[in-house]
């Protein structure tokens, strides 16, 4: 009997202890599912609150990061859950201008702040290359190099490289098989670059001479070129390169017709939509377009396939709409679209079938702002295509796909082309001087003085921002070192 007792005990005993173990292992799991998730507990009022996860990084890393009145032991990079609500938030470095924002902590998101781009105190300057005149500049894509033809007269086009020690440029001769040359020798001739192929190695120049244009594909790697316009015998208003495929190209034609073109082999598309006022190509697969006022007073927003042959109506509008422009974009794997009409900006997210296709195109409206000056631009900003962005003059009006916030930027100087971009998150603009600002015009920047109204870009190492100036020998190709580093 004793040893029956004892035995029931231990069973007792075994299953009370594993019934505690089953139980601090599930409170432990639960408390860390909590935890990841962003609970927190508030002792001031006693309650379980969910907050969100911060990431912050800066340019360059290392920065102390100050959130609120409190400052984080770890330098960027570096990560913090917050109770959800608004924070002010600052990231700073010895030597640097400080960088702050006020932000919203939604519960159980993540938000990202690692695009902080702080500025030395002294900066460092060079010129990479003095000219005696500059007609027009480019930079590539891939932001290795800058291409500048310095004389417009001159079929010549200078290739600087960006990210080296010291930047060289190289210059190549734009054959004279690939241009028409003035019938008489008091015609003038210019020259100027109008767009980079997406892997940065094709260039589409502009040729005028006399009262006629023609446009060219140079190929700066072995310095070929072809007459797109007499090879295939269009006569063009706007030509773009394919994003999928840099041997086509998109052009609009002096009848108003969307067509494809295949450089290599001299051929044209029929048309793929008629009566086309404007197009946009910011997408692999989609040509977005508008139309002029048809016979009814009535105006489309449609796109074209990439390779297709038909056109696909997105939306109408009567002759009231006033300004009309649209562009579409790919933020991580869904596609958007977004129409200025008049001084409301639509954004719609959705699927774009096969423009050839009997499928309709599912969109759904994000968001709806008013544009209190209308616009003259409208796009996606750069490779991740997160920001839409609206503008005209001295005001840029933005709205963060990731967010869902919208801003509104006021420049120092109005704009006098579409909005630029150092990445996908700084916008840029120069007047008398150059400035950078956040995509939400927040931590403007003054990187340089008595700028010239070009292209403005980082090098592909973020080491550089480089920028065009007017000096007493002439312009020049100058850089700010965004690094204390030697």
């Amino acid at each position: 009997m004793h040893r029956k007792r004892d035995k029931k005990r231990l069973r007792i005993q075994l299953t009370f202890i594993y019934t505690l173990m089953v139980i601090a292992v599930v409170s432990i799991v639960a408390i860390l599912i909590l935890v990841i998730q962003g609970y927190r507990y508030n002792r001031f009022d006693g309650k379980l609150e969910q907050g969100g996860l911060v990431q912050f990084n800066s340019r360059p890393s290392g920065a102390t990061v100050t959130v609120d009145s409190a400052t984080l032991a770890n330098k960027t990079a570096n990560k913090v859950t917050l109770t959800a609500g608004g924070h002010t938030i600052s990231m700073s470095r010895e030597g640097y201008s400080s960088w702050k924002k006020d932000v919203v902590v939604r519960p159980g998101s993540v938000l990202w702040l690692n695009y902080a781009l702080l500025f030395p105190n002294s900066p460092v300057v060079e010129t990479a290359v003095q000219y005696t005149a500059v007609a027009s500049a480019l930079p590539s894509p891939n932001q290795k190099r800058m291409a500048v033809v310095a004389d417009a007269a001159t079929p010549e086009v200078q290739l600087v490289t960006l990210s080296n020690v010291k930047s060289t440029a190289t210059k190549i001769a734009i054959p004279e098989t690939a241009y028409t040359a003035p019938a008489a020798t008091d015609t003038t001739q210019n020259f100027s670059l109008l767009a980079w192929d997406k892997d940065s190695n094709l260039l589409l120049v502009r040729h005028n001479y006399g009262d006629k244009t023609e446009y060219l594909s140079f190929d700066t790697r072995d310095g070929k070129a072809h007459n797109i316009s007499t090879e295939l015998g269009v006569d063009i208003r706007k030509i773009v390169y394919s994003r999928g495929d840099s041997n086509v190209a998109y052009a609009l034609t002096a009848a108003h017709e969307l067509r494809r073109l295949t450089i290599s082999s001299a051929t044209v598309s029929g048309p793929l939509a008629s009566n086309v006022a404007d197009f946009t190509v910011n997408e692999e697969k989609v040509i977005v377009y508008t139309t002029h006022a048809d016979a009814d007073g009535k105006r489309t927003v449609g796109y074209v396939s990439s390779g297709n042959n038909k056109a696909k109506v997105l939306a109408t509008y009567g002759s009231e709409a006033g300004v009309l422009l649209a562009a579409t974009g790919n933020y991580y794997g869904d596609h958007y679209l977004t129409i200025l009409q008049g001084k409301t900006l639509k954004v719609l997210k959705g699927d774009f079938p096969s423009s050839d296709s009997s499928s309709k195109p599912t969109l759904t409206q994000v968001a709806s702002l008013t544009v209190a000056n209308s616009a003259d631009y409208l796009g996606f900003s750069p490779n991740s295509n997160r920001i839409v962005y609206a503008a005209k003059g001295s005001q840029i009006v933005t709205y963060d796909l990731e967010l869902r916030a919208h801003a509104l930027t006021t420049l120092q100087d109005p704009l006098t082309r579409d909005v630029q971009w150092l990445d996908d998150y700084h916008l840029f603009a120069v007047g008398k001087n150059g400035y950078y600002y956040d995509y939400d015009g927040t931590n403007s920047q003054l990187f340089a003085s008595n700028t010239l109204d070009y292209p403005v870009t980082l090098s592909d190492n973020d080491k550089y921002i480089y920028y065009f100036t007017s000096t007493e020998k002439g312009p020049a190709l100058q850089r700010v070192r965004l690094t204390t580093d030697t």
